[in-house]
């Protein structure tokens, strides 16, 4: 995913601001010299990354997602209605 970028001289003012931006857009880069120098993130996109990290570097989560993966390719699919039915 991309992110928006800032000059650190922008990114200085709009400090006070820049959650606000992270609603939108859950990566800012920070440049520096016309590089990017480092990254304001959104909390909750964070989250999510390192969640999938987690999952990614863990073999039996990774085999279930790729289980997973296959049943939705597959059609093996339930809706709510049907599941609710067969719980009782």
């Amino acid at each position: 995913m991309g992110g928006g970028t800032l000059d650190i001289s922008e990114a200085r003012k709009e400090f006070n601001r820049l959650d606000e931006r992270l609603d939108t857009e859950p990566l800012i880069y920070i440049t520096r010299h016309g590089r990017k120098a480092f990254a304001v993130v959104n909390v909750e996109y964070m989250r999510t990354v390192l969640e999938t990290i987690d999952i990614l570097s863990d073999p039996e989560a990774l085999d279930t997602l790729r289980r997973s993966m296959e049943d939705i390719r597959e059609g093996r699919l339930h809706d709510h209605a049907e599941v609710e039915q067969e719980l009782g």
